[in-house]
């Protein structure tokens, strides 16, 4: 199953990240085929991919809900 994730408002305290970001990589390990993001906010959405990036994940940040899920149906 895949997963689309809205980080729309979605604040992180930078202590946590890798806490965060951990949780998140085991989470779609054991549950989704594959993954994608989406956020309206060009900052966030830069931060994420940055930080996805750094620690090997898949770093796909979408604008909008329909991006994202075009992008999976095309995988």
């Amino acid at each position: 199953m895949a997963l689309i994730v809205n980080y729309d408002g979605f604040r992180l305290d930078e202590s946590m990240a890798d806490a965060y970001f951990e949780m998140v990589a085991e989470l779609q390990a054991k549950h989704y085929t594959t993954t994608t993001r989406y956020t309206t906010s060009a900052f966030m959405r830069m931060k994420l991919g940055e930080a996805l990036f750094s620690r090997h994940a898949a770093a796909h940040v979408f604008e909008t809900h329909a991006e994202a899920s075009e992008f999976l149906s095309t995988r």
